[in-house]
């Protein structure tokens, strides 16, 4: 489709269960990816090549309840933002939701967003519930729920990140600033299928590659009482490189929001 000349920005809120995707983002030898699915839906809505960027990368398995998502249309094609929804909840897979379509104006996914909210959900029972399944991780050892809590709050602040996440981040630098890190209870009778559970919620100006989860390794292990808070301590202020826990399973992460 020739393009018309005129470039239209439009911003996309969407929602996914990451379950069965490689990530939000596009990978070159490996499918399927969030983002390469709903670049296919555009492309085939506006009949000319989509590219999109998003509010930050989410790993395999990981889900996302606020995930931005900016394009431009430089096609000939223009469809009401509520067309658009429409129509791409129509042909996306179930697990991809469009919850909002609107005018991006100058913002910017990256660039804009000042604080990132990511909550991990787990329940810490001898058997889990059948239905709970990607949803809500199951840490069937014995925990400290009370050490957790405490322990949490060294990370609040800013710190070298370097012993929390997963080599491979593209950044310059692995210092960030945490504003809020707890662990919290979410009491819960929902008809008997999903369980009450804990929920660790984080808020920071931003996250290094796989960096919630190891934070939620250490908090377990912590639990276990196998990680005393001195070890955590002394790895944000003098970091040697070494992870001091594995990384939790991605099942009960969730990118929960973002503030401009």
């Amino acid at each position: 489709m020739p393009s018309t000349g005129k470039m239209k920005k439009i911003k996309l809120t969407l929602q996914y269960n990451g379950a069965d995707y490689l990530g939000w983002q596009r990978q070159k030898d490996f499918h399927p990816t969030v983002q390469e699915t709903l670049e296919k839906e555009l492309t085939s809505l506006y009949k000319y090549p989509i590219t999109t960027i998003g509010s930050g990368r989410t790993d395999t398995g990981v889900h996302s309840l606020c995930h931005i998502v900016i394009f431009e249309n430089l096609s000939s094609i223009d469809i009401p933002y509520e067309g658009v929804k429409l129509a791409l909840n129509a042909s996306l897979p179930r697990d991809i939701r469009v919850l909002l379509v609107e005018d991006a104006k100058d913002f910017h996914p990256l660039a804009d967003i000042s604080r990132r909210e990511y909550r991990y959900l787990f329940t810490n029972n001898s058997v889990a519930s059948a239905f709970q399944g990607l949803l809500i991780y199951n840490h069937r050892f014995e925990l400290n729920i009370e050490q957790m809590q405490n322990i949490a709050k060294l990370f609040e602040g800013t710190h070298d990140f370097t012993d929390f996440h997963c080599k491979g981040s593209d950044t310059k630098t692995n210092i960030r600033t945490i504003f809020e890190c707890s662990i919290n209870e979410c009491v819960m009778d929902f008809h008997g299928i999903l369980p009450s559970h804990y929920y660790l919620k984080i808020v920071g100006d931003g996250f290094l590659k796989q960096m919630v989860r190891s934070i939620m390794g250490c908090l377990f292990k912590a639990g276990e009482g196998k990680l005393t808070s001195s070890e955590i301590a002394l790895a944000l202020k003098t970091p040697s490189g070494k992870m001091l826990a594995p990384v939790a399973s991605p099942c009960g992460l969730y990118k929960y929001k973002v503030t401009v």
